[in-house]
């Protein structure tokens, strides 16, 4: 008789072991899909961000290179380099200090 409830306290602790690692693993299973999914959410938005920026740049690349390729290109250079602050060569440039706004 002792042998009997010696093998199944054996049986009951291995099926206790057994159940307990399959649930450990059905646990750290469902945490790395939900945080694989979290970063292919994440990763998706940023990809469509980008997206995004790129067709931006490609219009504005477009809408540069119509104007280098049309006559008003030197207007376009002069206008930018004087958005940077340059000014052509024998021109006295004049900043209002005045806090009059």
């Amino acid at each position: 008789m002792k042998e009997q409830a010696q093998k199944v306290n054996k049986k009951s602790l291995i099926r206790a072991v057994v159940i307990t690692a399959i649930a450990l693993l059905l646990v750290y299973c469902s945490y790395s899909l939900i945080n694989n999914y979290v970063d292919i959410s994440r990763l998706k938005a940023q990809a469509s961000e980008a997206q995004l920026k790129y067709e931006q740049q490609i219009k504005e690349n477009e809408k540069i290179k119509a104007i280098l390729d049309s006559d008003n290109k030197d207007e376009y250079i002069e206008e930018k380099a004087r958005e940077k602050g340059y000014v052509k060569e024998g021109e006295t440039v004049f900043y209002d200090i005045s806090d009059s706004k």
